[in-house]
């Protein structure tokens, strides 16, 4: 199961799933803003880790869910989306950003 993007991480076509997460954030009037956060599962960054290795594991040597492994699969699966969590935005690293942009820097 392949994708048509690369992995942000790493550059490589190894990309196995997209988590998308919907969920709000409050900009400065106090609204709140709909988001989607993407987690991606690469094959190459993702295989060591304890949380997303086993999810990797199945996907790059079984390829398919078979009826025996569909269980453990939905587990190691919800166990992921369970941990998923928006990044928190660096409002400082945002100033800097701006910043550097109304400067002509970027």
């Amino acid at each position: 199961m392949t994708h048509d993007w690369p992995c942000h991480r790493c550059g490589t076509d190894n990309v196995l799933a997209v988590l998308h997460l919907p969920h709000t954030w409050t900009n400065t009037s106090g609204n709140q803003v709909p988001v989607v956060s993407k987690f991606v599962l690469c094959a190459r960054c993702d295989a060591d880790d304890p949380l997303t290795g086993p999810i990797v594991t199945h996907f790059t040597v079984l390829r398919t869910a078979q009826p025996e492994d569909v269980a453990q699969l939905a587990r190691d699966l919800l166990r992921w989306i369970g941990q998923a969590r928006p990044a928190i935005p660096d409002e400082n690293a945002l100033k800097a950003e701006v910043d550097a942009w109304y400067r002509g820097e970027l």
